[in-house]
């Protein structure tokens, strides 16, 4: 049985070889990353399968990352999504207490 990295494969072969190369092939990275943390967690066989609450299971075992990195890790989920054809956008990383006060900081300044 395939793995959801390898699943994933064919749907990113057009998508790599076009537009930025090194960027594009550091978002397949971080969706194999994601899916393979999926795959590790839950009981899913199919990438038809994923879904929202994986990416909110994703995000809250996530809250230590970079909010940057959460960013690049929402855009290449959100490429995913398009792939697979799913109505609207996934669910965006919340920010921890920590970062929305800096933000808010560096708002006043």
């Amino acid at each position: 049985m395939l793995t959801l990295a390898e699943q994933l494969r064919p749907l990113a072969h057009g998508y790599v070889r076009h537009g930025g190369k090194r960027n594009r092939r550091q978002q397949m990275k971080r969706l194999a990353a994601f899916l393979t943390w999926i795959q590790s967690r839950e009981r899913v066989t199919g990438l038809d399968q994923v879904g929202k609450r994986h990416v909110i299971l994703f995000w809250k075992a996530q809250r230590e990352m970079a909010p940057r990195t959460l960013y690049g890790y929402w855009l290449a989920i959100r490429e995913l999504w398009r792939w697979l054809e799913r109505p609207g956008e996934p669910p965006r990383p919340l920010q921890t207490n920590a970062q929305s006060q800096s933000h808010e900081f560096e708002a006043q300044s």
